[in-house]
């Protein structure tokens, strides 16, 4: 080939590179204004949608918790009411046994 030709190819190449360069300079502009606008703020609104939930979910669970230990002691006192008498009275009837 020519130098002329090789000179021609050579800048038609160092024009596709430089174009080529260009368009995907604009592509990532592009790309970073579409999540600036719609990524960013979406994550945001989701991660306060999240707190909220988080929040919620830990005030149900110290309700469901209390409402627990309530029931709980509720159970604890009653049977333990009846097991004092219970105790109190086989003691009572040992003593009066031993006391004969």
């Amino acid at each position: 080939m020519s130098s002329d030709k090789l000179k021609d190819v050579k800048a038609a190449g160092e024009s596709a590179a430089e174009t080529a360069r260009d368009e995907i300079e604009a592509v990532k502009a592009h790309l970073e204004r579409l999540i600036t606008k719609h990524v960013v703020p979406a994550l945001t609104n989701a991660g306060g949608k999240a707190s909220d939930l988080t929040e919620e979910a830990v005030a149900n669970a110290r309700e469901l918790a209390n409402h627990a230990r309530s029931d709980i002691s509720k159970q604890t006192r009653a049977q333990s009411s009846w097991v004092s008498i219970a105790i109190s009275g086989v003691v009572g009837f040992i003593l009066g046994r031993m006391s004969r």
